[in-house]
């Protein structure tokens, strides 16, 4: 009994260490979305104040807004996205119990043991310290697998804007191209 609960110990610590990996993969991830926005940015100011782009084609000059304005919007949903990852569930992950809490219940586990199983009492100890770590393993995972999936969505979707952002980027200097050219 006691190497199932030590083997499902080891698992649940595994899933927990996963899960806080995951935490940091998806902090550490952010910078490459800010700096292609800041590329997006920096493209878009240069057309957008550059005056041989200016075409005598109300139809072009037409379509160059259309697209700003379009990066303008993916980039700010991108920010929002962003934002949410970093900053949206920052305090809200379970960790393990404090030590003082840990020591406590050890104290109270230990009075409780010594009064109930005597003649058990080391492995009566043991059996329920692993049923608390169980416990605390067990309340963690199920708080922070699916905090990790709602920032893993929301750093999908911000990728996701940003190729569409980097997509319409792409057509506005191929347009800037044919106005230079015309």
């Amino acid at each position: 009994m006691a190497d199932s609960k030590d083997y499902l110990i080891s698992l649940l610590k595994d899933k927990y260490e996963h899960e806080m990996s995951r935490r940091r993969d998806f902090e550490s991830s952010l910078n490459i979305p800010i700096t292609l926005l800041t590329a997006l940015f920096v493209g878009v100011y240069y057309v957008a104040t550059d005056s041989t782009v200016n075409s005598q084609y109300c139809s072009l000059n037409a379509i160059k807004w259309i697209l700003i304005i379009g990066i303008f919007l993916t980039s700010a949903l991108t920010m929002i996205f962003l934002f949410i990852v970093y900053f949206g569930f920052k305090r809200s992950y379970c960790v393990f119990p404090k030590s003082t809490e840990v020591h406590n219940d050890y104290k109270g586990l230990e009075s409780y043991c010594k009064e109930h199983f005597s003649d058990t009492y080391e492995s009566s100890l043991t059996d329920q310290l692993n049923n608390h770590a169980i416990q605390w393993y067990l309340q963690c995972n199920k708080h922070n697998t699916p905090l990790n999936d709602k920032r893993g969505n929301a750093l999908f979707n911000a990728r996701l804007c940003v190729c569409i952002g980097l997509s319409m980027g792409l057509l506005l200097l191929t347009l800037t191209t044919v106005i230079k050219v015309l």
